[in-house]
C-alpha cells in the first residue's frame, strides 16, 4: 500500500500536555487584567476566544487521514480482485457490465478518501498554528501575571514600594502591549487560514457529492438533513454564547453595529466577563483531570451522559444527534491477513 497515515495515538501525549495551556492562560490573565488594564484587556479576549486543545485537533486529523487510508487500501483490493479475472475466464457483456460497475465503486472509494485527507490535512494545518499560539499564550499570561502579583505585593512596602511598583506597571504595560501585537498577527493568520480551509472543505464536500453521484453514488440531501441541521444549530448557538461572553470587548466590536446598547453594557460588565474567563478555566481544568484526556475520570456523570455542558455554554442536550445518526454505525473494517475469508466463506 503506497499511503500510510499518521497514528492517532502518537498524538495522545501532546492531547494531554495541551489540554491545561490553554485554561491555565484564561486563570492566569484574570489577575493582570484588573491590575494593568490596556493592552492586558485585549489579550484577555484572545485567551478567551482560542480555549482549544490543538492535540486533539491533530488525533481528528490523523483519524481522517487513517479513514483516507482504509479507503485507499479498499480501491487497492478492489482493483487486486477484480483483477484476477481474466478475460479467458468471463467475457461479454455482463462482464463489461462487470468491470463498468466495479470502476464506478473504485472511483467511490478515491474520491471519499481523496476528500477525507483534504479535512486531516486542513485540521493538522489549523492545529499546527494553534500548537504555537496556545504556549505563546501561557507565556504571555504567566509573565504578566507574576508582574502583577510584584506590583500588588509592592505597593504595600513603605517608602520604596511605592515606586517600585510604578515601575513594575511601566514595565508590564509595555510588556503587555508588545506581546499583544504578536498574539493579533497570529490570531489573525489563523483566523484566515481557518476561513480560507473551511471555504475550501465547503466546496471540496459539494464536489465530491456531484462525483459519487456521477459514479452511481446517490446522496439525498433530505437524509442528513436532520442531524445536520442539529449539529449546525448547536454550533452556531454555542459559538454565539462564546462571543457574547467574551472579555475585552470594544466600540468597533461586530456587535456594536447592530446593537450598541447591548455592546456598551458588555463593555461596562467586562470586569465580570474575564472573571467568566478565568472561572471557565478553572472548570476546564477540572473536567481534564477528571475525564476529558483522564481515561480513568467519571464518564457517567450527567452532563456527559445528556451533552449538556454549563461551563462550556453548551446548553442543549445531544440526545437527538444521537437518534438522528443511530443508522451511522461505524464501518468495520476487516483486516485481510487476519481474516482472509468472507463470512459467508466460513458458514
Amino acid at each position: 500500500m503506497s499511503y500510510t497515515a499518521p497514528d492517532p495515538a502518537q498524538f495522545a501525549q501532546m492531547e494531554q500536555a495541551y489540554s491545561y495551556m490553554a485554561p491555565a492562560a484564561a486563570i492566569q490573565i484574570v489577575m493582570p487584567t484588573f491590575t494593568f488594564f490596556g493592552p492586558c484587556n485585549q489579550i484577555s479576549r484572545i485567551i478567551y476566544m482560542n480555549q482549544c486543545n490543538p492535540g486533539l485537533i491533530m488525533q481528528v486529523a490523523a483519524n481522517w487521514l487513517k479513514l483516507a487510508e482504509h479507503y485507499l487500501a479498499a480501491s487497492e483490493k478492489l482493483k487486486e480482485k477484480t483483477g484476477e479475472i481474466s478475460e479467458d475466464d468471463w467475457s461479454g457483456d455482463d462482464r463489461d457490465s462487470f468491470d463498468d460497475k466495479s470502476g464506478k465503486m473504485d472511483a467511490q472509494l478515491v474520491i471519499i478518501a481523496a476528500f477525507a485527507m483534504h479535512v486531516g490535512i486542513s485540521l493538522f494545518i489549523i492545529g499546527t498554528m494553534l500548537a504555537v499560539l496556545v504556549p505563546l499564550m501561557l507565556a504571555v499570561a504567566t509573565s504578566l501575571f507574576a508582574m502583577s502579583v510584584m506590583y500588588t505585593a509592592f505597593r504595600f512596602i513603605p517608602v520604596i514600594g511605592p515606586g517600585v511598583a510604578a515601575s513594575i506597571h511601566v514595565m508590564a504595560t509595555a510588556t503587555a502591549g508588545s506581546c499583544l501585537t504578536v498574539l493579533e498577527a497570529l490570531d489573525k493568520a489563523i483566523t484566515l487560514a481557518a476561513k480560507t480551509l473551511a471555504s475550501f472543505i465547503g466546496a471540496n464536500m459539494g464536489a465530491s457529492w456531484i462525483a459519487l453521484a456521477t459514479k452511481g453514488n446517490m446522496i439525498n440531501p433530505l437524509d442528513t438533513i436532520g442531524s445536520t441541521g442539529f449539529s449546525l444549530l448547536q454550533g452556531l448557538s454555542q459559538l454565539a454564547l462564546r462571543n457574547l461572553m467574551a472579555p475585552g470587548r470594544n466600540a468597533t466590536s461586530s456587535l456594536a453595529s447592530a446593537s450598541p446598547k447591548m455592546n456598551n453594557l458588555l463593555m461596562k460588565n467586562n470586569p465580570h466577563l474575564i472573571n467568566f474567563a478565568g472561572g471557565q478555566g478553572v472548570y476546564n481544568i477540572g473536567n481534564n483531570i477528571n475525564g476529558d484526556v483522564n481515561p480513568d475520570g467519571d464518564a457517567q456523570r450527567w452532563d456527559r451522559q445528556t451533552g449538556v455542558d454549563f461551563g462550556g455554554l453548551d446548553f442543549i442536550p445531544n440526545t437527538f444527534e444521537d437518534q438522528a445518526r443511530e443508522d451511522d454505525g461505524e464501518p468495520q473494517w476487516r483486516d485481510p491477513d487476519k481474516y482472509p475469508k468472507d463470512q459467508q466463506e466460513d458458514a
